[in-house]
């Protein structure tokens, strides 16, 4: 990275600290140092500094100590070690209690800059990390719905737009992306606001029972129906029912909406007199009615009628830039719920969430969050089973049988990509376990190249600071 940092080395060899310093300086950067762990920690406390590079082993106060007293105080500080005493297990434990980086001695001016950037770009997505979860928890909301992106500043508009008017609303989005939240947007932002919302899910209840929930029935209209009921139109007078799924609903109760919105009266089931409400209708579809009309499944006249104040929810692919966002204020939920202590994602977590297609949209977001809050290890949700947290949101049933072939397209991409990517994590584990975490001997055990081995340990968040945590066992 180019842009200059304030750098402190700590180690009781001048000729070190002099040649860090100049080798950083020529790259731009402000250099102070200390001879002394003791006097390391008081130049940190003085501060501030973006970098600290110390010696691991000192007379006085080691570098293990000044790591945990930066964790401590200074968390945003990167810390990396340099030390003659480099091992294995020395490097693991460093990077366990929080270090950036590991560089043994002697080093090159090219792996002193190399661990530099290196943890100046990781410092950088951290603390965006950090501004993100922090905007998630003061960031106002527009009627609970959450975005900042140009397409949902626009259905925040729309809704502004239609709210104060009776017009019917059509409501137009993939299963997932928030409709009866938009819909209840539009009634507390109308003159109706401290009358009934009442939703109808039009999809699960059959004909008869659907014109029941809607219309009421007279006593007698049927078996079993020993006394009159009033039908939600009736419940809400004065309000707002939102009929969901519209686009499963019988021709024959397209009929009685269509009269309804005409005559703004109905009748109820068994009856011969006609009644009048004063309610507000916002329907919502995410199937093309469009090309269901022309199938011969939903009538032309009522589609129209529809059409009246028409609005497209974007599908969470759409709006990727939300995604960090809605990530934190689903893992402040989660929390909550769960009574974990979950603070923040690790980089590539949050880098995965973006980067998913999300077929499933907030929804399949939310629910994947929980279970990531459930599975972290400690205040960080790290890149430990992204994936597989994806594919078993969605076996589980979340996302329903696609409505459409978009859908299907992005569900089909979502399993083969799901599939291949929890191969590829057994492959490097199981590789892994039978050379007991040797990546070298790994990488050679399945004729791989180490680098590519490697970046696909990164890839997947595999790494010897989770084995020497625990969170992956070698073979005995």
């Amino acid at each position: 990275m180019n842009t200059a940092a304030r750098i402190l080395v700590v180690d009781d060899e001048i000729v070190v600290c002099k040649s860090c310093e100049k080798i950083l300086q020529r790259q731009g950067h402000e250099v102070v140092w200390a001879l002394s762990g003791k006097e390391g920690l008081q130049r940190v406390r003085e501060g501030p500094f973006d970098v600290v590079f110390t010696d691991l082993k000192m007379a006085d106060v080691g570098g293990m100590e000044i790591l945990q007293a930066i964790r401590e105080e200074h968390p945003d500080i990167a810390v990396i070690i340099i030390t003659g005493y480099a091992t294995v297990a020395a490097a693991v434990e460093t990077m366990r209690l929080g270090a950036y980086d590991f560089l043994p001695k002697p080093f090159t001016p090219a792996e002193l800059l190399g661990a530099l950037d290196r943890a100046l770009k990781k410092r950088s997505l951290q603390l965006e990390s950090r501004q993100l979860a922090e905007e998630a928890r003061i960031t106002p909301n527009f009627c609970s719905i959450i975005g900042h992106s140009p397409k949902m500043l626009e259905v925040f508009r729309l809704i502004e737009k239609v709210a104060t008017t009776d017009s019917t609303v059509l409501l137009i989005g993939e299963s997932g992306t928030g409709k009866e939240l938009v819909a209840r947007a539009i009634h507390e932002r109308s003159p109706r606001r401290g009358q009934p919302f009442v939703a109808v899910d039009c999809g699960v209840l059959s004909k008869e029972l659907l014109s029941s929930e809607l219309f009421g029935h007279v006593k007698g209209a049927f078996t079993g129906a020993v006394a009159a009921k009033k039908g939600l139109f009736e419940v809400a007078d004065g309000g707002t029912v939102f009929l969901d799924e519209i686009g499963n609903i019988d021709l024959e109760i397209q009929v009685k909406l269509l009269r309804f919105l005409q005559e703004r009266e109905f009748l109820p089931v068994g009856g011969v007199e006609a009644r009048r409400v004063n309610v507000r209708l916002v329907f919502a579809t995410n199937r093309d009615l469009k090309q269901m009309v022309e199938q011969g499944h939903f009538r032309d006249d009522l589609y129209y009628r529809l059409l009246v104040f028409p609005i497209r929810l974007p599908p969470l692919r759409e709006r990727r830039e939300d995604i960090p966002t809605l990530a934190y204020h689903f893992l402040k939920s989660a929390v909550a719920r769960t009574g974990k202590r979950v603070q923040r994602f690790d980089n590539e977590v949050l880098d995965q969430l973006v980067r998913h297609d999300w077929p499933g949209n907030v929804r399949q977001l939310e629910n994947t969050i929980e279970r990531l809050v459930i599975l972290a290890e400690g205040q960080t949700v790290e890149a430990r089973h992204p994936a597989l947290c994806f594919y078993e949101t969605r076996v589980a049933g979340t996302l329903g049988v696609p409505t459409d072939s978009q859908q299907l397209k992005a569900l089909k991409k979502e399993a083969r990509e799901t599939a291949v990517a929890e191969i590829e994590r057994q492959f490097l584990l199981e590789a892994l376990r039978r050379n007991n975490w040797n990546v070298t001997r790994a990488a050679r055990d399945v004729d791989m190249q180490r680098t590519n081995f490697q970046a696909l340990m990164r890839k997947y968040g595999l790494s010897r600071r989770r084995y020497a945590a625990g969170q992956e066992k070698p073979t005995p």
